[in-house]
């Protein structure tokens, strides 16, 4: 299953490449922009300034990860006129979205601190959460739980889908986001970060429909 799910993903991302760099940019663009400017040596932001970039860059992952991610879903599934239909599309699962991201993000970084096998069970067991909040409706609650259901069985499968993906996706991103680091400015951290979220945002949001389409049909 791990090389199939994987063909599939990579044939997605390279199908909707463009379409996938637009969705990703009307979102994140403007607010990794803020995140860069953000620096936590200025001299603006001292006393505390390094507190401020942390929560800027917790609720970029907590608040438009996750609305990024349902968008895209939903954008495969449904095949919206455009990026701005899908977000709109998925507006209102947005505060399901965020309840999940929250619980899921606490939970698999809390259990990789303590040891990286716990994190990987958590990541594989919860990962159907978007497409079931966007596709099925389900409320963060009931996704998490369902997504548990569905995965078990088939946990490290998974898991090694999104290791496999996690690797591959660095290795796309590292180039672009290495030129981008090596300008050493606001400008080439932006673009750093936009590198990266596009290829793992992207792989992060089709590995999920790949494997609810799977799971559940």
């Amino acid at each position: 299953m791990v090389r199939e799910v994987v063909a599939e993903v990579w044939r997605l991302f390279r199908a909707r490449f463009w379409r996938v760099l637009v969705t990703v940019a009307i979102l994140l663009a403007p607010l990794e922009l803020g995140v860069a400017l953000l620096d936590p040596d200025s001299s603006s932001l001292a006393h505390g300034g390094w507190w401020v970039w942390v929560a800027a860059s917790a609720s970029v992952t907590v608040l438009a990860y996750p609305w990024v991610m349902g968008a895209l879903v939903h954008d495969v599934a449904m095949g919206d006129r455009t990026p701005v239909h899908a977000y709109r599309r998925t507006g209102s699962k947005l505060p399901d979205l965020m309840a999940s991201a929250l619980v899921t993000t606490i939970g698999i970084l809390a259990g990789t601190i303590a040891l990286i096998i716990p994190g990987l069970f958590l990541l594989a067991r919860w990962a159907l959460v978007v497409p079931l909040i966007v596709l099925d409706g389900d409320s963060w609650r009931a996704a998490l739980s369902r997504s548990n259901d569905l995965v078990r069985g088939r946990t490290w499968s998974v898991a090694g889908i999104f290791v496999l993906l996690t690797v591959i996706g660095f290795a796309l991103a590292v180039v672009p986001a290495g030129i981008g680091y090596a300008l050493g400015n606001v400008l080439g951290a932006w673009l750093a970060a936009l590198a990266i979220d596009t290829v793992l945002v992207a792989f992060y949001a089709f590995a999920p429909f790949v494997l609810h389409r799977r799971f559940t049909d």
